[in-house]
């Protein structure tokens, strides 16, 4: 994902931002008169406070810039996984015609008759009590003020004072990057609330005995697990920063050794329930063990072969999701340079993540160095270098507006804990006349994130709300308004697919089954199979000038014709590869490619590049298949059916009768006989060619020879 807004400072853009301005105003003033004033607010009602301003930002993000939904395909793809789990499942069974429902970080089972997303279940797990509630929307503001008495706490623990944890409140209520990963249904925002928690009750831990703390111990176990089994390259970055902080709080050896089995018992009995269900989630995805959901996906969504790699060398880096940053970053693979490209660019972001605006992150290292003596505090600051380094192997930066550096976002809250400390110190420095004060040092801390947000992010902000039409590719609102609650529902792209999609809904006269508009007999078959019931399409252009408004309108199919088409290009992610990579491929319209879009076929080895594909029988009985291809002038091409011995070729020295917009050839291969005998079967197209792509399957009955 990509596709950032301009950097830089200007005028806001909005209400939201111009509002911001006038607050940091009226916070500029409020600090001139503060003088050396003190909050005499009790510290559990300040947090209570600035928790539920923080719960009522995130919503308020929800509303003004998500527009009410989740807007990121990531998000979508989250959605769709937590509404899943909230009917008790991690991967679910699909019927034929399976491209109706697979797509983009959806993995199907090597059989096609199981469907999962791809993503770590820690964050759809704790989304999915959302769905169960009826307010799915509502878990990001809570998780958000969750995140401010935490880090609070952290502040606390770290300091012994109770000036820190106010500052660090504020601090992370005022956050805009947290806002947003409190308000979309991103994993980074209960990513952060585990890392965090993980930390303070270690250092908490550390500081008690007795039964208090080994349930802290277990609870420090369970928040690392949490975090492993939602951002797994996250656990990397908290394992080091909490080993280090034992080694500088090691001060009696002997103790260390003493207590080192029950706190390794109590950490692994808390780490144990998240671990299993990580393991056990990938299995029902992937149908292996100790495999991961991700690299299987990429395997057959994506190439060359080996793309999607935690680490570095040759090879890296997926060209059908990430080509235009692969082609200038990394053309050579995953190296030294791209790393530090990749590493330089989220550093930048992550800057003013941190407090709205780049100059207040220098804080961080302020607080390190002020709290010097603390060893602990220094170990801490070194958590956003962790991130930092925990993802340099993975070579796509990963950001977009609003979402900032999001590879470095979960561990915002530890840093707000040692800014909070900073500020807190500065406040403190002298006790003469001309001591801050800590009202004024949080007022000016509140006036500079203010402004910081007014003149700096609210302008990212607003962008991506402004993206794909300004608003959710899928509202069930225009759904509730016509009134329909079941039959079949055809919606566009993925998305709206994410969103739309109920799994545990299967029968249309009683719920609404939503399944993807491929624009094919797809979806007669489809409407046939569900018992022919009614049928809507939800219509939205978010591409248009001014976009199109969502709709729903009453839909049928065509009427019904000898050749049943099957468009190549629906198919992605294939059921399997080889020999290279498939991906859409948009081809200028006419000729003989009917939709202008087909199944690109990349070669990226010596071997031929191959694609397995469904073929949806009508119904029972023989059947001709014939495959439409796109080559090039002297391509060979060749097809199968499973379970038939001979393979049907076309040479490249035969005459194409048609030709695509751009001068290839297009080839209708020899008929497939088969006996349609289950409801689909399983293809293989392979061809020689650099780049060739497969244009439609066409199935029509067998005529007696």
């Amino acid at each position: 994902m990509s596709g950032r807004a301009p950097l830089g400072y200007s005028l806001p853009v909005d209400a939201a931002g111009w509002t911001a301005l006038g607050l940091a105003a009226v916070l500029a003033l409020v600090a001139l008169s503060a003088a050396r004033r003190s909050v005499r607010v009790p510290l559990r009602l300040w947090v209570a406070l600035w928790a539920a301003a923080a719960a009522g930002a995130s919503a308020f993000w929800i509303l003004h810039y998500l527009r009410g939904g989740p807007r990121i395909i990531d998000a979508s793809s989250y959605w769709l996984e937590a509404r899943a789990m909230s009917h008790g499942l991690l991967a679910w069974d699909i019927e034929p015609p399976t491209a109706s429902v697979r797509g983009r970080f959806l993995i199907a089972s090597a059989d096609g008759g199981r469907l999962g997303v791809i993503f770590p279940p820690g964050w759809p797990a704790v989304l999915a009590l959302g769905f169960a509630l009826g307010a799915p929307l509502a878990v990001g503001p809570v998780l958000g003020a969750a995140l401010v008495a935490v880090t609070a706490w952290l502040a606390r623990e770290l300091s012994g004072r109770d000036e820190p944890a106010r500052i660090a409140a504020v601090l992370s209520a005022g956050c805009a990057c947290l806002r947003y990963h409190t308000a979309d249904t991103m994993s980074h925002g209960l990513s952060a609330l585990c890392l965090t928690t993980s930390l303070v009750l270690g250092l908490h831990a550390a500081r008690t005995s007795g039964p208090r703390s080994s349930m802290a111990w277990a609870g420090c176990g369970l928040a690392a697990g949490w975090l492993l089994a939602t951002r797994p390259a996250s656990f990397l970055p908290l394992v080091a920063i909490g080993a280090l902080l034992v080694l500088v709080s090691c001060h009696d050896a002997r103790r260390v050794l003493r207590t080192a089995p029950p706190v390794a018992a109590a950490l692994l009995a808390g780490l144990a329930l998240p671990a299993l269900l990580l393991v056990v989630h990938q299995h029902a995805v992937t149908g292996r063990w100790l495999a991961s959901s991700q690299s299987a996906y990429y395997l057959l969504a994506d190439g060359p072969p080996g793309c999607f790699r935690y680490g570095f060398g040759k090879g890296i880096g997926c060209l059908a999701e990430h080509e235009p940053y692969v082609r200038s970053v990394l053309p050579e693979g995953h190296g030294l340079r791209s790393a530090l490209i990749t590493a330089g660019r989220r550093l930048h972001l992550h800057l003013s993540d941190v407090a709205n605006t780049e100059p207040l992150w220098l804080l961080v290292p302020l607080g390190a160095w002020l709290q010097r003596r603390d060893r602990r505090v220094a170990v801490i600051a070194l958590t956003p270098l962790a991130m930092l380094v925990a993802y340099a192997p993975f070579y796509f930066d990963g950001s977009y507006p609003g979402g900032g550096a999001r590879f470095l976002a979960d561990g915002i809250p530890v840093e707000h804990a040692v800014v909070a400390i900073a500020v807190a110190s500065i406040a403190r420095l002298s006790e003469g006349a001309r001591a801050l004060g800590e009202l004024r040092a949080l007022a000016v801390l509140a006036a500079l994130m203010a402004l910081g947000f007014a003149v700096r992010t609210s302008r990212e902000h607003a962008s991506l709300r402004e993206r794909d039409g300004g608003r959710p590719l899928f509202e069930p609102r225009v759904v509730a308004a016509a009134g329909v609650s079941s039959g079949l529902l055809l919606v566009d792209g993925d998305h709206a697919f994410n969103l739309a999609h109920d799994p545990a809904a299967r029968d249309a006269s009683r719920a609404l089954v939503v399944a993807r508009a491929r624009g094919d007999d797809r979806d007669r078959l489809l409407w046939e199979r569900l018992g022919r019931p009614r049928a809507y399409r939800y219509r939205m252009d978010p591409w248009a000038a001014p976009p199109v408004p969502a709709s729903l309108q009453p839909w049928s199919p065509p009427h019904a014709a000898a050749v049943w088409r099957f468009e190549g290009e629906a198919e992605w992610p294939p059921l399997a590869q080889s020999g290279g990579y498939a991906a859409p491929a948009w081809l200028a319209p006419g000729g003989c490619v009917s939709s202008g879009i087909a199944l690109g076929m990349i070669r990226s080895g010596d071997e031929p590049m191959c694609v397995t594909v469904e073929v949806p029988w009508p119904g029972p009985g023989e059947w001709e298949v014939s495959v439409r291809m796109v080559t090039g002038e002297r391509a060979s091409v060749r097809a199968r059916l499973q379970g038939e011995a001979r393979w049907v070729e076309s040479r490249g020295d035969e005459p194409a009768p048609e030709r695509a917009p751009d001068g290839r050839r297009c080839v209708r291969m020899p008929s497939i006989r088969a006996q349609g005998t289950g409801q689909s079967g399983r293809l293989t197209v392979c061809s020689e060619e650099a780049w060739s792509a497969l244009d439609a399957v066409e199935v029509r009955r067998s005529t007696p020879q």
